[in-house]
Parts: structure tokens; C-alpha cells; sequence
């Protein structure tokens, strides 16, 4: 069985790390399991970070690293809608057929990625979705003024990769 696990950035370390911490323990309940990791995130602001948010997650990850597991790095995305157009165009050139699709993300960031993602992705291809729990105080808050952007946000990422 192959599973593809979408883990997403996040530039504020304390839910970064916990979105890692909850997708670490999943992959690690699926030993069987091939797990190709798509860590998806570049850097959101350069003058404070040279790392990417998708090789942070992976030096968190390869405490943890089995054999069976690979690695696809997005280091381009800089929003959620980014995020799944890098996923999508990983689905459409990759060889391998993949079972399963798992997206972690944290909880209050759900709803609008889930939104994201069916207008990029489409609901089609099953997308499960694992979520962490930390958030901060002003998480949800945050979310309510977000989500309000989705079809501009999907637009301008699909006009910037040209999809």
C-alpha cells in the first residue's frame, strides 16, 4: 500500500511543530505502509528565515525515518493555496499510484484548506485529512478573516503557476 501524507507548512514553529508531531505519529501506525512525505513549504519571509518550512518539517521527521518511507519537498509554496497546487502537480507526474491521501494540517486551518483543496484538487481524489490540535489565541479569529479570501487565493496561485 502506498499513502501519500501532505504535510503543511506553517511559519510559526510552535503549530509547525505540532502539525509534524501529529503526521509523525500517524506514518508511524502505518509501518506497513509505503509513506511518501510531501512536505510542502518554501520561505514565507526571507529576511527572518533561510530554512524552508519543508526542511523543517523533514529534520523533525527523520528522528523517526523508516525505510519505507520517501520524501517529495515543495519548497515554492508560500500560502495553502500554493500548497495543493504543488500537491496537484506532484499527483498528475508522479508514476506512483497512491491508496490513500492524507492532508495534515491544524484544526482550525481545516475548513478553509478543505476548501482550497476541492477547488484545486477536486473532491474526487478522497483526500482524507489528520489535524492537529495547537492553536493560538487569535487562531480561529484569523480564519474567520481568511477564509474569506479562498477564490481570490486559489486564483492568484493558479495564475502564478499558470494551472
Amino acid at each position: 500500500m502506498n499513502i501519500l501524507l501532505v504535510l503543511l507548512g506553517c511559519n510559526v514553529p510552535y503549530l509547525l511543530n505540532d502539525r509534524v508531531h501529529t503526521a509523525t505519529q500517524f506514518a508511524m501506525t502505518n509501518a506497513n505502509a509505503n509513506v511518501t512525505w510531501f512536505l510542502s513549504g518554501g520561505i514565507k519571509n526571507p529576511i527572518e528565515d533561510t530554512e524552508t518550512e519543508a526542511e523543517k518539517m523533514a529534520r523533525q521527521i527523520a528522528r523517526h525515518a523508516t525505510d519505507n518511507w520517501s520524501y517529495v519537498y515543495d519548497v515554492e509554496a508560500t500560502n495553502t493555496a500554493e500548497n495543493f497546487i504543488m500537491v496537484k502537480k506532484h499527483l498528475l507526474e508522479t508514476s506512483v499510484v497512491y491508496s490513500k491521501v492524507f492532508v495534515i494540517t491544524s484544526d482550525f486551518h481545516h475548513l478553509r484548506a478543505k476548501k482550497i483543496a476541492e477547488q484545486i484538487i477536486g473532491e474526487e481524489t478522497g483526500v482524507q485529512w489528520i489535524l492537529s490540535g495547537a492553536e493560538l489565541e487569535d487562531s480561529r479569529y484569523w480564519e474567520t478573516i481568511h477564509i474569506k479570501n479562498v477564490d481570490a487565493d486559489v486564483k492568484k496561485a493558479l495564475e502564478k503557476f499558470k494551472m
